[in-house]
């Protein structure tokens, strides 16, 4: 007996069927992305993105005046190894599990077809993306409501780590699909480990094309003042989503899905990517004048604010640093005479910015230095606060307190603000020294750690190198020795000799003499140091 088989025609799917698909292909996101969430490279993840933050807080060494859109960007730089790569290799192997576990073939009896299947992975990822918000949104907001930040939070910027979450995760999937190899998302992560490496290499040397990459840092080695930073954040975000749009469209392609929605995925995709791309990178005609006014004409865009009688100016959004500013100045003011803390002008601190990019190079020459100083002191005498002490727009830790309390004490010391290059020398520099580590806890701390990496001078610099105040080791090592006395007769004799230890002609030797404190000779053949006049 000779059976018949037939071959029944494929049926278009129906409306309701179509229906029953998406009530299955969200029930099938909903168990990936529990099954995502749950997996522990997903556990770990959060971990390592808050364990050294937390850290710095349960050790007392978190900055408490961070910039906000600096703290972002290092945000940014976390998430996309940490958070991003953790999505990665979990689509990944989500992608891979029916290969992994000899069931491709069981796949085929299943009410959806492939398509479908990877599009339910894919939808998986958002609550992924969701951690990441919840855990960057964490960060920032602690950040944001300490009483010291600076800045402004930029939601584009924000946003960010988790769309670089999405990216990375539908790169999981669709390598999942391309090569069934639980190797390929290991060395994935690797290479984005290398982008993100070659992202601080481009920034250095300046390259236009770094808004390429799926990150960015900022051009500047310090905070800057809104306006001067060249950061498209919302233009590098489309950026980011059109490439996982393409991403998604050639998953869907590799499932046969229907050409209609993958033509309409590359269409999105490409325009928001080569849209975000090409206007990210585009120069902003306004960038070299608003840098020109920060570096040469900062009073005119900043705010002051009087504490006591001394005057503090800042750009806007760094009105929070003033109190840490006033703590300095107060512990300084307290270990000089009362005469000398109102001689001169009256005291004033002006927050100077570094507009020169990474890629400038390094500061110019001592005389250029001293001429950009000259020019400051100009501006500063217009604006009202002539001899103004300067102060750098990062904060927070012990080296920029004790670099301001150098300033502060070159300026009640000389009745005028330091004018720049060459070395602090004679008895004020050793004078300066003890007033930095007697003026407090921290800037002791702070000078300490200069000392540390210092050669040949204990150098007295911010972190920009807008400024610093030299002085060598010949003269700082009688100071550092009479800080470790701690005696009560050091004050009086301070005050006592005063006029004498501040004159610039005053030798290092009569500091000794004064203090009882032994002074290294001076070589016979050692070159004479360009000193302060």
């Amino acid at each position: 007996m000779t059976a018949t088989l037939t071959v029944a025609t494929p049926v278009r799917p129906t409306p309701s069927s179509t229906r029953g698909r998406r009530r299955a292909l969200l029930a099938l996101a909903r168990f990936e992305s529990v099954r995502m969430l749950r997996h522990p490279l997903t556990l770990a993840a959060p971990l390592l993105f808050l364990g050294p933050w937390l850290w710095g807080w349960l050790s007392g060494s978190a900055n408490r005046y961070p910039v906000l859109p600096d703290e972002l960007i290092t945000i940014q730089l976390l998430a996309l190894p940490i958070l991003g790569g953790s999505a990665l290799i979990v689509a990944n192997l989500v992608t891979l599990r029916a290969h992994r576990h000899k069931v491709d073939a069981s796949y085929d009896v299943l009410v959806l077809p492939p398509a479908w299947r990877v599009g339910g992975f894919l939808l998986a990822l958002l609550p992924l993306a969701g951690l990441s918000l919840l855990l960057v949104g964490v960060r920032v907001g602690v950040s944001a409501a300490l009483p010291g930040a600076a800045g402004s939070v930029d939601v584009a910027t924000l946003l960010t780590p988790s769309a670089l979450t999405l990216l990375l995760g539908a790169v999981g999937v669709l390598s999942g699909v391309l090569i069934r190899s639980l190797l390929i998302a290991p060395l994935l992560v690797l290479l984005i480990l290398v982008l993100e490496f070659t992202a601080i290499i481009v920034t250095l040397v300046g390259s236009g094309w770094r808004f390429l990459l799926p990150v960015y840092i900022s051009e500047f080695p310090v905070p800057v003042p809104a306006g001067v930073s060249e950061r498209p954040a919302a233009r590098h975000l489309a950026y980011l989503i059109g490439i996982t749009v393409l991403l998604v469209a050639a998953v869907l392609a590799r499932a046969n899905a229907r050409r209609s929605v993958v033509a309409a995925g590359l269409a999105v995709g490409l325009i928001l990517t080569v849209g975000g791309g090409v206007t990210q990178s585009l120069p902003d005609p306004g960038m070299a004048a608003a840098r020109a006014t920060v570096a040469d004409r900062p009073a005119s865009i900043q705010s002051c604010v009087r504490r006591g009688d001394v005057t503090y100016c800042y750009f806007d959004g760094f009105d929070g640093f003033v109190p840490g500013w006033e703590s300095v100045v107060t512990s300084v003011r307290a270990v000089v005479p009362d005469s000398a803390a109102s001689s001169g002008p009256p005291l004033a601190v002006r927050q100077r910015a570094l507009t020169e990019e990474i890629s400038a190079g390094s500061a110019g020459s001592v005389a250029e230095a001293m001429q950009a100083v000259a020019a400051w002191k100009v501006e500063d005498a217009a604006a009202g606060t002539p001899e103004a002490v300067r102060v750098d727009t990062a904060w927070g830790d012990d080296r920029a307190a004790a670099a301001l309390a150098a300033e502060v004490a070159y300026r009640l010391m000389a009745a005028k603000a330091y004018d720049g290059g060459n070395f602090l020398c004679g008895a004020r520099a050793a004078l300066l020294v003890w007033l930095v580590g007697r003026a407090s806890p921290t800037t002791l701390a702070g000078m300490r750690s200069l000392d540390e990496t210092s050669t040949g001078a204990l150098v007295f610099s911010d972190v920009s190198g807008l400024y610093s105040i030299w002085a060598p080791d010949r003269a700082a090592a009688p100071a550092l020795e009479l800080l470790e006395r701690q005696s009560d007769e050091v004050p009086p004799l301070v005050e006592r000799h005063w006029a004498e230890l501040t004159a610039p002609d005053t030798p290092l030797e009569r500091f000794g003499a004064i203090f009882g404190v032994p002074v290294q000779p001076l070589a016979p053949d050692a070159e004479a140091l360009p000193c302060v006049p």
